[in-house]
């Protein structure tokens, strides 16, 4: 549930950047999620390993 609200929260402060930034250009917003989402990717791979290897 945490990791939901805090997807939600990013994708929200993300797009709201870009289109402050960029104005509604709709190939940067999208250039911009998808960035956006490979790194919110690698947190969670990270966070698995890193929690797997420590499940003592």
């Amino acid at each position: 549930m945490y990791y939901k609200a805090l997807g939600w929260a990013v994708w929200k402060g993300g797009t709201w950047y870009l289109r402050r930034r960029y104005g509604t250009a709709p190939k940067k917003i999208g250039a911009g999620a998808l960035v956006a989402a490979g790194i919110a990717a690698g947190i969670v791979v990270a966070q698995r390993r890193f929690a797997s290897h420590h499940d003592d």
